[in-house]
């Protein structure tokens, strides 16, 4: 009993100090103006990453590596939707998760999508996907391996996927 309290303290911490630490970083880089429409989404998901890295592992689940086609296809739907003003899953070209991971080069896998609006932060994002119980449940979702982060303006993109098949 005392050692499951612990280890509840110690997951505790570490994902404290993996915020603290992402938030902390994320002022190192702001060049003080509204975010780019056209955010690197390097820059947009290294803090990002170790925070659902942090949560995951205290969770026991495995570790998600970063895939440059589901970044590009996060950073993709992110862009059009900013530059066409809709915010939706389905893009106003039809398109869906699954078409513009395949579009970005993806491998047919299973996948999901979250998309968020209005958050200035790394660690605004994820605390508010995290306090959904259909974005957490992607983002804790054990058969998934991979991961691309978007982000335009202050409009954001998740997409997860597993093995390819």
């Amino acid at each position: 009993m005392q050692q499951d309290k612990n280890k509840r303290i110690s997951r505790g911490l570490i994902l404290g100090a993996v915020v603290a630490l992402a938030t902390g970083l994320s002022a190192c880089v702001s060049t003080g103006g509204a975010p780019s429409a056209t955010a690197s989404p390097t820059v947009a998901s290294s803090g990002f990453g170790g925070m659902l890295t942090a949560e995951r592992g205290s969770r026991g689940l495995s570790l998600l590596s970063e895939d440059s086609a589901l970044k590009a296809a996060a950073q993709a739907h992110a862009n059009d939707m900013v530059s066409r003003g809709y915010f939706s899953h389905q893009s106003k070209g039809g398109g869906n998760p699954t078409s513009r991971m395949r579009a970005a080069g993806g491998c047919r896998s299973a996948n999901a999508e979250n998309i968020a609006q209005g958050q200035t932060s790394n660690a605004a994002v994820f605390s508010a996907w995290m306090q959904s119980s259909a974005h957490q449940r992607n983002m804790l979702n054990g058969s998934y391996s991979r991961y691309g982060l978007g982000r335009s303006g202050n409009t954001w993109v998740l997409v997860l996927a597993g093995p390819c098949v």
